[in-house]
């Protein structure tokens, strides 16, 4: 099991809600120059299943000193970034510079290693083949196409790089959002297969290669705390002859897939860099416009109908400086 990522993709309220009172927004205007802190964000997730605890933990110090909104939060932060969940831990340094509050870049390098748990690895000869849930499904049981299935689950791993550029910009209540991710994987595969399924990006991931996804939002941020708005999702994979079989196309665009819906966040309270902050509940629930297994093309799919992704998150702040 696993989810989407999160830490990155569900980061909301990075954008600076606040509850709205005069100590609170007298707090933020005064950027710490310090911080040692931790964020967590723990995920449920359905349409893949998934479940996921996503950590940030590190020092982070402000570059300088600026009162003004469009500067006040910069700071460079290095630590890690750990995603545990039953079927497979990531582990890994991760540096983020914010050199103005409307844009960071963050860049991570993780340890990726599944237990087998779950029926978690799924990997397959060439990213063409069949990565529904019905197949997953099929995947774990003792016979497959009858015939014995010993590698029904088995344990994997290698190595996650990532690019993420985000930036955020607010016009009086209204907020836009938009965060690209370069992914590079290399990963220890069972003999001869070419591609995996990684239920977080619920694609057919290259053994090694690139995968590249966009968050969009337009949001609505209120004074006491509410977040509502609208997300628009893409995850596009990146194939070259290592992921197919010899004669097949590298042009495989039905594994790119998009969704688009709603969401709506409340933080509960922002005492600025406090030990318990920002306690914030999340729930986005989004529709498939277009997915090679979940608008048509998996049997178990009713009618063809774009079945809805939907995510309920609780996220946190600490500072312990």
């Amino acid at each position: 099991m696993s989810t989407r990522h999160t830490l990155t993709a569900l980061s909301l309220v990075v954008l600076g809600l606040s509850s709205g009172t005069a100590e609170a927004a007298d707090t933020l205007r005064k950027a710490p120059e310090w911080r040692l802190g931790l964020t967590s964000l723990t995920v449920l997730r359905y349409n893949p299943l998934g479940l996921e605890e996503q950590l940030r933990i590190g020092v982070q110090k402000r570059l300088y000193e600026d009162e003004a909104p469009a500067y006040r939060d910069n700071f460079v932060f290095f630590g890690l970034a750990p995603k545990i969940n039953p079927a497979f831990v990531k582990l890994g340094p991760s540096i983020e510079v914010q050199p103005v509050s409307f844009f960071n870049l963050r860049i991570g390098v993780e340890w990726v290693r599944y237990f087998g748990t779950f029926g978690y690895l799924q990997s397959f000869e060439s990213a063409h083949d069949d990565y529904s849930d019905r197949r997953i499904k099929a995947l774990r049981e003792d016979t497959v196409d009858g015939k014995p299935n010993d590698l029904k689950s088995y344990g994997g791993g290698g190595f996650h790089f990532i690019v993420e550029p985000l930036l955020q910009l607010k016009f009086g209540p209204v907020a836009f959002r938009g965060k690209v991710a370069c992914e590079y994987w290399s990963m220890d595969l069972r003999e001869g297969d070419r591609a995996f399924y990684d239920p977080t990006l619920d694609t057919a991931v290259p053994r090694t290669g690139w995968v590249f996804t966009l968050d969009a939002d337009v949001l609505w941020v209120s004074e006491f705390g509410l977040l509502a708005g609208v997300r628009y999702s893409m995850v596009a994979p990146l194939y070259d002859k290592r992921a197919v079989r010899d004669g097949e196309s590298i042009e495989i665009p039905e594994n790119t897939h998009h969704r688009l819906g709603p969401f709506v966040g409340y933080t509960f309270f922002d005492r600025g860099a406090v030990g318990f902050n920002k306690p914030t509940l999340l729930l986005i629930v989004n529709w498939y416009m277009k997915h090679r297994w979940r608008t048509g093309g998996d049997p178990d799919v009713p009618g063809g109908a774009a079945l809805p992704y939907i995510v309920l998150a609780f996220r946190f702040e600490s500072d312990w400086l």
